[in-house]
């Protein structure tokens, strides 16, 4: 039995390699350029600088027009700007496909199925109690318009149970199928969101949903 399991496992190796590899790459991105933290950015009449930007992807899939191709055996990637090898997924290749999908945040089931480790593990600090779950998107700086102590801002977007569920679905055609590459466009949420009034975002609620009802739109692939 020991032999066949390792001879399956052989023969499924070969597969990988000979099916190659693909990337999903996040881009983040503000005013045109690629985001750094903690420099400092000049809009409209504010000075902006970015300090922690990270955020939860779940169930990817692939979509050639309609019809599901294939899903990412992953459920959840913990995407950090402070660890650069976060920010590209690498798998094998699938079939053609010109869509991708998947969730920004943390769905209920996993939210109250306990303490899990990996990219979802607790000591990422991006989990709140079993009764309001993960932060699903994490975004924290300082803005001269936050009338908050040191012009500080968090947004810490998330809740699982309704009316404030904050996840949210990304659907964007794509022209590759094996360097899939996604920009983060994040001065579009600085576009939408005022932070002289909203800028101390850390529980779920109204404030919440309402950047989250936003997010999507930051998410582009090049065309």
């Amino acid at each position: 039995m020991k032999f066949y399991f390792i001879l399956y496992l052989f023969f499924y190796a070969l597969n990988i390699n000979a099916q190659g590899t693909m990337s999903i790459r996040f881009i983040p991105t503000i005013f045109n350029e690629n985001l750094e933290l903690n420099k400092a950015y000049h809009f409209e009449d504010q000075e902006l600088t970015i300090s922690n930007f990270k955020f939860y992807i779940t169930d990817v899939s692939f979509y050639k027009n309609d019809s599901l191709v294939a899903v990412l055996p992953k459920k959840a990637y913990l995407i950090d700007v402070l660890d650069s090898t976060s920010l590209t997924i690498s798998t094998a290749k699938t079939r053609d496909f010109n869509v991708i999908k998947f969730n920004i945040g943390v769905d209920s089931l996993t939210s109250v199925s306990g303490v899990f480790d990996g990219d979802l593990d607790p000591m990422n600090g991006m989990y709140w109690t079993w009764q309001s779950g993960y932060i699903n998107f994490k975004l924290e700086g300082s803005s001269t318009k936050c009338p908050a102590r040191l012009n500080k801002f968090y947004w810490h977007i998330g809740g699982y149970m309704n009316p404030f569920n904050a996840q949210r679905e990304i659907t964007l055609a794509t022209t590759s199928n094996e360097n899939v590459a996604i920009n983060i466009q994040l001065d579009t949420l600085f576009r939408s969101i005022d932070l002289s009034t909203t800028y101390q975002v850390m529980s779920p609620g109204k404030p919440a949903i309402q950047i989250a009802d936003e997010i999507p739109a930051i998410f582009k692939t090049p065309k």
